[in-house]
C-alpha cells in the first residue's frame, strides 16, 4: 500500500465474505494505512532505542518496576538493564528511588516527561482524526455515526464481561 493505494484485496479469508463486507474491511485497511503512515513519524522522531521504549512502555503500563522485573521483561542482563536504565534517568525519564520494601534495592517510575513520550507515540491522533471528521458531509457523519454504533453494539454483545 505505498503511496497511499487503494487496497485492492485483502486476505484469503476475505474472499469468502459477502462483498459488503468486504468493501467495508478493505476500507478499513486503507484507512489503518493512513493512520499508520501518521504515526510513524512521533516514532522515527524519538531519539530513544527500541529497548528503551520499551522498558518505559512497560513502567507507564505498570506505574513503577524494579530492575529486575525489567530484565526479565526485556530479557536482557541486569547490567544491560542498567545501561538502558541510566540512559533514561539521565533523559528526563526515569526516576530511581530507594525500594522501602527492600532497603538495598531500587523502584523505577517513568517520569511526567517519559509518559508524555509513550502517550504522544501510542495516543490517538485526536486533533487528525477531528479534522478529517469535520471534513465529512452532515449525512457522512451521520452515517459513520449509526455505522460505528453497530460495530459497538455487535462488539458489546460478544464482550462475555458484559
Amino acid at each position: 500500500m505505498p503511496g497511499g493505494d487503494v487496497v485492492e484485496d485483502g486476505p484469503d479469508s476475505w474472499r469468502d465474505l459477502p462483498e459488503e463486507v468486504a468493501a467495508v474491511l478493505r476500507l478499513g485497511a486503507e484507512i489503518g494505512a493512513h493512520g499508520v503512515r501518521r504515526r510513524l513519524g512521533p516514532l522515527l522522531e524519538t531519539p530513544l532505542t527500541v529497548q528503551q521504549l520499551r522498558c518505559l512502555t512497560a513502567l507507564v503500563a505498570d506505574g513503577s518496576g524494579t530492575p529486575a522485573h525489567l530484565s526479565e521483561l526485556l530479557q536482557v542482563s541486569p547490567a544491560t538493564t542498567t545501561g538502558i536504565v541510566d540512559r533514561l534517568v539521565r533523559a528526563g525519564m526515569v526516576d530511581r528511588a530507594p525500594d522501602a520494601r527492600d532497603g538495598r534495592g531500587r523502584v523505577l517510575s517513568p517520569t511526567a516527561a517519559g509518559q508524555r513520550v509513550v502517550r504522544e507515540l501510542l495516543a490517538s491522533d485526536v486533533e487528525t482524526d477531528a479534522a478529517v471528521l469535520a471534513g465529512l458531509t452532515a449525512e457522512e457523519l451521520a452515517a459513520l455515526h449509526t455505522g460505528l454504533g453497530g460495530v459497538l453494539r455487535v462488539l458489546r454483545s460478544r464482550d462475555p464481561a458484559r
